[in-house]
């Protein structure tokens, strides 16, 4: 077959082949590009709760007060307020200050340290010690171990470790 020098364009074979190359390189990013679509979801959420805990503890130094984490039940959201013991476990008594949606999804924050579903922050900035685990489908290679120290302070540690030296995160369950 002879072309004419005045035709422009590409042939039917051409684009078949263009159109096999772009569904091997969808093959291969799709899936990468979920995992990375997840990863930034629970990096997102470890972030989110660490911003949560810190206005915690400012609030409680700016105010001069004790404040109090509230874990709450179920799917319940969390909760910032001032420390009273006339609130008891209630979630919903008092002045709630901020609150923390639990995520959707794959997505959890495992309370791992706390025995009665609260983190209190002093009015000198020091807190319950506690740790928390946010992990995706409870996966420890995609988790990240959120340290509250004794001193207020927050550490949240890189994805899949449980410690600065690099130890591997162990779990994600309780």
């Amino acid at each position: 077959m002879s072309r004419r020098t005045d035709m422009h364009g590409f042939t039917l074979v051409e684009l078949m082949i263009i159109l096999a190359l772009l569904g091997i390189l969808a093959g291969i990013a799709i899936p990468s590009f979920n995992s990375l679509i997840r990863n930034n979801q629970v990096q997102s959420k470890a972030e989110e709760l660490a911003a949560f805990l810190q206005y915690a503890r400012g609030q409680a130094a700016i105010n001069r007060a004790t404040y109090e984490v509230k874990i709450c039940d179920n799917d319940d959201p969390w909760i910032i307020r001032k420390f009273d013991t006339s609130n008891g476990n209630n979630c919903t008594d008092g002045e709630i200050e901020r609150i923390l949606e639990r995520p959707l999804g794959q997505i959890e924050i495992l309370n791992t340290t706390l025995s009665d579903d609260r983190l209190l922050y002093r009015s000198n900035g020091t807190a319950t010690a506690a740790s928390f685990t946010i992990c995706h489908d409870a996966d420890p290679s995609t988790g990240y171990l959120l340290e509250v120290q004794p001193s207020g302070g927050t550490l949240l540690h890189s994805r899949g470790k449980q410690d600065s030296t690099g130890t591997a995160l162990g779990s994600c369950s309780l």
